[in-house]
């Protein structure tokens, strides 16, 4: 019986890591800051919390998808293997609020499109690297005190290379709120779907709500206007939201995969275009997150 994550506390993982406090916990596994006693630094411990052999797998691919990156704007991995059956992965502390932290509290336009900036570096450097991330949102990105933007959790990543066949039948996985159209209709999903995620949450950070929700939480709505319907205007909803920031949001959440950025570095030139023609950005306030994501 895999222990629950309290019995690890205090524990020494795999005779190296001393589990010192659960820092988060997903459906998929728990992460716990742990203390390497061989190299004396702190990590974060990543535990798998289910054992199906295709959740294992998807956390192998995990493992495997970030040791094949070494960028500043991604969490990196130090160790992976198994202590008494159970799988984990051992990462860098990657201390700091997450995006979605700091959009419940309020920002400015300034600081969204910098940290976009950063964000994206990232995304084409892993894309670069043959490796989609899949489930891009607010809470897999920690904005660091220094600055840095970094991206955790690929564990629904997968090689561009394989890419071939598109998402099984009746198989829908990541956050339904930031997935791109295109994964719901079982299609392959490119680089461009990463885009697509970075996108709705450019929409979400710049007019404090989602452009895809549902009241109800039905899933059914929620997936039929991510295929189907228009977002509103961004500018509907902040109006103090300038054209041309305006024009980047909605091309990146385009419904056709041909309509939007086709990379990273498209979209990361038209938001630097933007800051050059509107310096005041950074005074520019975005109010609090005004829904649930």
């Amino acid at each position: 019986m895999k222990p629950r994550p309290a019995d690890l506390i205090g524990k020494r993982v795999a005779n190296r890591y001393d589990v010192a406090e659960l820092i988060g916990s997903g459906g998929m596994a728990d992460v716990f800051r742990a203390c390497d006693r061989l190299l004396q630094r702190d990590v974060a411990l990543k535990v798998l919390a289910e054992q199906a052999e295709a959740i294992r797998h998807r956390f192998l691919l995990e493992a495997r998808s970030l040791a094949r990156l070494n960028h500043r704007g991604i969490v990196a991995i130090y160790d992976a293997g198994e202590a008494s059956g159970i799988p984990y992965i051992v990462m860098e502390l990657a201390l700091g609020p997450t995006l979605g932290d700091l959009m419940a509290a309020g920002t400015t336009v300034g600081f969204a499109v910098h940290a976009t900036i950063r964000l994206l570096d990232a995304l084409q450097y892993a894309h670069d690297h043959d490796v989609l991330h899949r489930d891009i949102k607010p809470s897999n990105i920690v904005i660091r005190s220094d600055g840095d933007v970094k991206i955790m959790d690929f564990g629904l990543s997968r090689r561009i290379s394989d890419l071939s066949a598109g998402t099984q039948a009746g198989e829908i996985v990541g956050t339904v709120s930031y997935l791109p159209p295109e994964r719901f209709l079982g299609k392959p999903s490119d680089e461009r779907g990463d885009l697509y995620s970075l996108g709705i949450i450019l929409y979400e950070m710049f007019t404090g709500v989602l452009p895809f929700r549902s009241d109800r939480d039905d899933l059914v709505a929620l997936v039929y206007a991510h295929v189907n319907e228009s977002a509103p205007p961004p500018s509907r909803l902040n109006p103090h939201l300038g054209p041309q920031l305006e024009r980047i949001v909605l091309k990146a959440i385009e419904k056709d995969p041909n309509s939007r950025y086709q990379t990273a570095r498209a979209l990361q030139r038209d938001l630097r275009a933007y800051l050059r023609a509107c310096p005041d950005a950074d005074g520019a306030r975005i109010e609090p997150h005004r829904s649930g994501s």
